[in-house]
C-alpha cells in the first residue's frame, strides 16, 4: 500500500487511492472506513489522511469516496 503521509498537511496524491494506481476502489473505501472506525492503522491506507493529522474524517471518507465515483485528478 502507498504510505506517503504529508508532513505538512498538503493533500498527496488522490485521498483513498491506497495502493496508488490512480483510482480508489470499493474495497479502498472500505478500508478507508475500517481507519475511521478505529479497526485498521492508518498506515494500511494513509492516502485516506489527506490532511496528514493521523486520522480519517468523514470528509475525507467523503472525499475518497467521490474519488471512487468521479477519478482522481490527473
Amino acid at each position: 500500500t502507498a504510505s506517503a503521509t504529508p508532513t505538512d498537511g498538503s493533500p498527496v496524491g488522490c485521498t483513498g487511492d491506497c495502493d496508488a494506481s490512480g483510482e480508489v476502489t470499493v474495497d479502498e473505501v472500505v478500508t478507508g472506513v475500517n481507519i475511521a472506525l478505529g479497526s485498521l492503522a492508518i498506515d494500511e491506507c494513509s492516502p485516506f489522511d489527506r490532511d496528514g493529522d493521523g486520522t480519517v474524517t468523514v470528509d475525507e471518507l467523503v472525499e475518497g469516496i467521490q474519488r471512487a465515483l468521479n477519478g482522481c485528478p490527473s
